[in-house]
């Protein structure tokens, strides 16, 4: 069901085109997808944490209100937001 939510995101923000299923199972498709628990690395902890020590402010695991995928994080520089993405997917193979 995930991966049919991501196939729906690629198909309407990179292709532009409409998904023709019927919209109870995209809510549960998107249910699924954002039900999923994420894992936070070492690595990413060590970046948050020296950003943090430098000043700057950083949230974690933001959800992007666009796709609903997490950002690893997200910190704050000079009124703007910029979003961090450490491991990508490398974290999650074996």
């Amino acid at each position: 069901m995930s991966q049919i939510h991501q196939a729906y995101l690629w198909f309407t923000f990179e292709q532009g085109q409409t998904v023709l299923l019927p919209k109870f199972l995209m809510k549960e498709c998107k249910i699924a997808f954002t039900s999923d628990q994420n894992t936070v690395s070492k690595l990413q902890k060590d970046v948050v944490a020296t950003l943090q020590s430098l000043g700057y402010r950083v949230n974690e695991e933001v959800i992007c209100t666009k796709t609903d995928y997490s950002i690893d994080a997200v910190a704050i520089l000079k009124n703007s937001e910029v979003a961090i993405e450490v491991d990508g997917p490398s974290h999650f193979i074996g």
